[in-house]
């Protein structure tokens, strides 16, 4: 609720406040508050559009309802009473004085977890891409989340642009199909960026972010959070000077914020600023049917994926991460007990290990079909789905999903299982909802 409510707050200043400054171009005490406008209503096209002259915004609804059936969490002493992933949210998306784009999401699940989510969580309150979650003895997660990013662009008449981001969002780097540095996949956290780009050569990126820990202050603190911050900041640079290739360069830092008295007692130095370091690769046939992607990062490893794409309606992608081993000096990039990367391997497994992936999709206006498989160590897990478009701006579709897994080993989780989904996704992944903006 919290969440909700900033960025619900968030989203009405920045309304005003992009009122106020076209209105003062005419006039200097300017009317302060939204226009009614035109407000449209269709269940074909966006549910929602409002229109007045200085804003545009669509609003849709994000919901999925589905039966699940199969293997249950072992804490259950009885069947389930309730089997079904259930998710409600919205998500909209606004244009302001032809120069802010905000777009967002609201959503609430109560639901299953998919198996590489369960098998990979650290902590059992913390749900990768959604944070903190409550856990119902029956296996079921209670959890909710928001997101929302916004934008301004200047473009020169060299065709150069500046852009400010402010978000309250997850972020990707690079071209692994699970990103080891960053993740669009993540859980949401505050971040402010600046950029700079030249178009098809080379492009720049300062931002600013905050992560939210999961020990909490002493009692009776002050004013100070009641779980502990980390301050992070980095800078990228991605350069696309050569036919096919691209290259990029990431580096950043990070610092755990200390409570009150502890900076003067760190002996070990917990609060110093730690670097990390990535660096990304990628390279593309003349047909575009073939690109091969690399990435190593200072703190995770390395990986490699090739993508082949005949057609532009269908795809596959195998990959291969080499993970280092986790010791007492690595440093973790974590927000809310999760990754800010993909979630790369299960929860205890601290050694070496390669993680192999496999993926690919077909779509076509009405139908779209999937399937992911991940191995790392002793863990495998496969999923497929299939779903029908019902509402291709919403989106919504009619879906049919199938996981199986193997060599699960943790207490709450069974070590191996498997489970089908069938009803109503706005988005196809086995697990409810989806972190992405866009249609599936």
């Amino acid at each position: 609720m919290t969440a909700g409510l900033r960025v619900a707050l968030g989203f009405m200043v920045l309304t005003f406040w992009a009122r106020g400054q076209n209105a003062s171009e005419v006039d200097l005490t300017p009317e302060i508050g939204p226009h009614s406008g035109d407000v449209t209503w269709s269940l074909r096209n966006h549910i929602l559009t409002w229109n007045t002259p200085q804003l545009t915004l669509n609003l849709d609804p994000w919901f999925t309802l589905r039966h699940v059936s199969g293997t249950m969490s072992p804490l259950t002493q009885s069947p389930p009473t309730l089997t079904i992933d259930n998710l409600r949210g919205a998500h909209f998306d606004a244009q302001l004085d032809g120069i802010w784009r905000v777009e967002g999401s609201l959503e609430e699940m109560q639901g299953y977890i998919g198996a590489w989510e369960a098998v990979t969580m650290e902590e059992i309150t913390a749900l990768p891409g959604w944070g903190r979650a409550k856990i119902k003895s029956d296996g079921r997660v209670d959890v909710a989340r928001a997101r929302v990013i916004s934008s301004c662009n200047s473009v020169s008449s060299q065709g150069d642009s500046l852009s400010f981001i402010v978000a309250y969002a997850p972020l990707e780097w690079g071209n692994l199909p699970s990103p080891i540095t960053f993740s669009d996949q993540a859980t949401s956290f505050p971040r402010a960026s600046l950029a700079w780009v030249r178009p098809e050569q080379i492009q720049a990126k300062t931002t600013v972010a905050r992560w939210t820990g999961t020990d909490r202050g002493p009692v009776g603190g002050s004013t100070e959070g009641l779980f502990r911050q980390t301050d992070a900041c980095w800078t990228d640079l991605q350069w696309e000077g050569l036919p096919r290739w691209a290259f990029g360069m990431l580096g950043g830092a990070m610092r755990a914020r200390p409570w009150i008295g502890e900076l003067e007692e760190d002996s070990l130095y917990h609060f110093d600023w730690r670097p990390w370091l990535s660096m990304t690769t990628s390279w593309t046939t003349k047909s575009d049917h073939i690109r091969i992607a690399g990435e190593w990062a200072s703190h995770q490893g390395w990986g490699l994926a090739a993508t082949w794409r005949p057609k532009p309606s269908w795809f596959v992608t195998a990959s291969t991460t080499r993970l280092l081993e986790l010791t007492g000096t690595s440093i973790s990039l974590l927000n809310a007990g999760t990754p800010v990367s993909a979630v790369l391997r299960p929860a205890g497994l601290t050694k070496a290990v390669f993680r192999n992936e496999f993926q690919f999709l077909w779509t076509n206006e009405s139908w779209k079909t999937g399937g992911n498989f991940a191995m790392a160590g002793t863990l495998l897990v496969a999923e497929a789905w299939l779903g029908f478009c019902l509402h291709r701006v919403w989106p919504l579709h009619v879906t049919l999903g199938a996981e199986i897994w193997q060599g699960a080993a943790i207490s709450n989780f069974p070590s191996e299982g498997a489970r089908l989904r069938v009803g109503l996704s706005h988005q196809l992944g086995m697990t409810p909802g989806s972190t992405t903006f866009t249609s599936p």
